[in-house]
């Protein structure tokens, strides 16, 4: 679906492998990127190192990397449409970055090359995103990328608000 790395002058998205496991399970485990992930709600390190393992093995978790070390990461994944069935039309993706990262446009110049990859994918129609309604910068980021909100919803097992936004490529 899409051809990686993309490359600009200060970032890479590569596909993951598991040379990247212990860097992504140290990613995954910042107080500020497992609050915003649910990776807080993983009760123990080894339960944790299984779901790093599961999501890097998936061909959609995409490493996001400065200076080629793994600084991020985007996950696109099939919705589920309402007969139970993965839509490879409609795309949720998720993203975080490394906190030291944060507020120096690089997830904007990641989620943006990415965007423009999937807009000349003709079988992706929509790319979703949820982020909590508190989180102004990921708001932020999306709406510069001409997503758009939909509507919000309380995460059932955290009970906080988020809002879902779309992104329409076709």
């Amino acid at each position: 679906m899409i051809k990686l790395p993309i490359r600009t002058r200060r970032i890479s998205i590569t596909h993951m492998s598991a040379a990247d496991l212990k860097d992504y399970e140290k990613l995954i485990s910042q107080p500020e990127i497992a609050a915003g992930a649910g990776f807080n709600l993983v009760s123990n390190q080894k339960m944790l190192t299984e779901v790093a393992k599961r999501q890097i093995s998936h061909p959609m978790t995409l490493g996001l990397r400065i200076h080629d070390h793994l600084a991020g990461a985007i996950l696109l994944y099939e919705q589920i449409d309402q007969n139970g069935f993965p839509d490879e039309a409609n795309l949720e993706m998720s993203y975080f970055l490394d906190p030291v990262y944060w507020n120096q446009g690089f997830m904007t110049e990641a989620a943006d090359q990415l965007t423009q990859v999937l807009k000349h994918d003709p079988t992706v129609k929509t790319v979703n995103a949820e982020v909590f309604t508190d989180n102004l910068a990921s708001k932020a980021l999306l709406n510069r990328l001409g997503f758009e909100m939909t509507t919000t919803v309380t995460d059932p097992i955290i009970g906080r608000k988020k809002a879902i936004f779309k992104l329409n490529l076709a």
